[in-house]
């Protein structure tokens, strides 16, 4: 056959199946290389996963070998922080319990921080704070919660007084849910501002009263209210807690009630 001669049909269709075999064969190489990195990239995306469990483990593990070290003038069967009157005084009774992470604690506090600390000050109610832990998972660090309340602990150990400010600076500055939180050099210089000394950083690094936080106060929340806040005065629960001056007239009524009964209980003994 002369050069340049076109070809015959038996050699055009073994070039068609020549590009045909090129295709599938390109085809299977695309498809192999997609493959390849579907399974590198679910691969990695397990290493992550299992990383953070793993990291959720530990950390969890660790917890639970943490000692219950009970704050000063905490009881094991009461482990509240107490403020306020003293107990069996006559004035009402407030449990109040918080976690860090809840927003809706932080919108009570906004609202009562005040008058709470007016309450208090002036010895017209005993306040039985409980900081809970139980929105943890709700943190990516998984320990927000815990930290938070262990550094409440540490500034009510050093000195009560400034634990309920150094509580409305953490709720100022309230994180979102499912972030990794504040870190632990910005809880301790919300500690500072509220008055703690520079000793609290040793307390809270130490991690001092995770244990209390974890196997004390927070089974003791649990059995009071499964979420928080939880408030109660004199053991009857309030939840009008997002109207001005509510909680206040409310301590106050229950004050004047506790008041009136004991007077009564005087008239009726003479």
């Amino acid at each position: 056959m002369a050069s340049g001669s076109p070809k015959s049909a038996s050699e055009r269709r073994e070039a068609q199946r020549e590009a045909l075999r090129q295709q599938r064969q390109a085809e299977l190489r695309r498809q192999r290389s997609v493959r390849i990195i579907i399974i590198a990239v679910i691969t990695v995306i397990a290493l992550a996963l299992l990383s953070v469990a793993g990291l959720f483990i530990y950390r969890a593990a660790t917890a639970d070998k943490q000692p219950v070290t009970m704050p000063t003038g905490v009881s094991e069967d009461a482990p509240y922080l107490t403020f306020g009157a003293e107990e069996g005084s006559g004035a009402p009774v407030v449990d109040l319990n918080l976690d860090f992470m809840c927003p809706y604690c932080g919108q009570f506090d906004g609202v009562n921080s005040a008058d709470i600390q007016e309450l208090v000050e002036n010895d017209q109610m005993t306040l039985h704070l409980t900081p809970r832990r139980f929105l943890d998972a709700n943190s990516t660090s998984g320990d927000y919660s815990t930290r938070a309340a262990n550094a409440l602990v540490c500034v009510y150990e050093e000195n009560p007084d400034n634990a309920l400010a150094f509580t409305t600076l953490m709720y100022e500055n309230q994180p979102a849910e499912n972030s990794a939180g504040l870190t632990d050099d910005q809880i301790l210089e919300y500690a500072k501002q509220a008055g703690a000394s520079d000793e609290v950083s040793s307390c809270m690094s130490s991690k001092r009263y995770w244990g209390y936080v974890r196997k004390a106060a927070e089974p003791y929340g649990a059995d009071l209210a499964s979420s928080t806040p939880y408030v109660a005065i004199d053991g009857t629960v309030f939840e009008d807690y997002y109207t001005e001056g509510a909680f206040k007239q409310a301590v106050l009524e229950a004050a004047g009630s506790s008041a009136s009964d004991a007077g009564g209980a005087s008239d009726s003994g003479r």
